[in-house]
C-alpha cells in the first residue's frame, strides 16, 4: 500500500471500522481511497473540501461526487500544523477518471488552464478567478453546471485561506450517466465541526497519546 498518510492517528483510523479490513485503492495529493466489499471510502485531511462535497451531495447537486455516508472527522491529523486539522472519512460512489487526451478531456484541460493559469488559485487571486468562471458560464454551455459548482466551491472557502484546485485530475465521470463531476476542488482549509465532534477528537488525542 502506498501511504499518503502515516502516524499514530492514521494507524488508529485504519484499525477501526469501516477501514479495518479495507484494501488500499488509490491516492491523490490530499486523499486516500480504500475499497471493501465493493464499496469505496475516501480519507482526506482537507476538511473544508470534505464538508463542501458532503453538503452539496446532500443537497442533490449532481455535479459533485455522491457521498453515500459521511463519517465526519475520525481522528486528529498526524503532523498537523493546527489543532483543527483532522482526518475526514466518507463512503463515496465509484467514478471513472477522464482521459486528458480525449476531445472532452482536452477541452476541459484548456478551459481549466484559462481559468486558473494552470496553478492553484490562492485567496488573493480568487476574485479574478471567480470573474473568469462567471464569464465562462456564458459561452461554455455544456460545462455551465460544472462551472457553477466550481464557483460554489470557491465561495465555500474562508476569505483569507484555502485554495481552489481547478484541474482535470479533480473531475471524474459518473459511469451511469456519463456526467462529469467534481471530486476534489478545494484544499488547505479546516472543515466544520460540532462541539460533540471536537470533544470526540480531544478524547482521541488523550487515548492515542497514552
Amino acid at each position: 500500500m502506498s501511504n499518503l498518510f502515516s502516524g499514530p492517528y492514521f494507524d488508529h483510523v485504519m484499525a477501526q471500522e469501516p477501514l479495518r479490513s479495507a484494501e488500499y485503492f488509490a491516492h491523490g495529493s490530499s486523499a486516500m481511497l480504500f475499497q471493501r466489499d465493493g464499496q469505496l471510502y475516501r480519507l482526506t485531511t482537507d476538511g473544508r473540501g470534505h464538508c463542501f462535497l458532503s453538503e452539496q451531495s446532500a443537497k442533490g447537486n449532481l455535479h459533485v461526487v455522491k457521498v453515500i455516508k459521511d463519517f465526519g472527522p475520525v481522528a486528529p491529523a498526524d503532523n498537523a500544523y493546527w489543532d483543527d486539522e483532522y482526518y475526514w472519512l466518507a463512503q463515496v460512489e465509484w467514478l471513472q477518471p477522464i482521459d486528458p487526451t480525449s476531445t472532452e478531456g482536452a477541452h476541459l484541460t484548456k478551459l481549466f488552464t484559462e481559468l486558473s493559469d494552470g496553478e492553484l488559485v490562492e485567496h488573493d487571486h480568487r476574485a479574478q478567478f471567480l470573474e473568469r468562471c462567471r464569464q465562462a458560464t456564458s459561452n461554455q454551455f455544456e460545462f455551465t453546471p460544472l462551472l457553477n459548482t466550481l464557483i460554489l466551491a470557491s465561495q465555500y472557502l474562508p476569505l483569507g485561506d484555502g485554495a481552489v484546485d481547478c484541474d482535470i485530475t479533480n473531475v471524474m465521470r459518473r459511469p451511469s450517466t456519463g456526467m462529469i463531476v467534481w471530486s476534489d476542488p478545494i484544499h488547505f482549509a479546516p472543515g466544520y465541526t460540532t462541539d460533540a465532534q471536537q470533544l470526540q477528537m480531544n478524547a482521541l488525542r488523550e487515548q492515542v497519546a497514552h
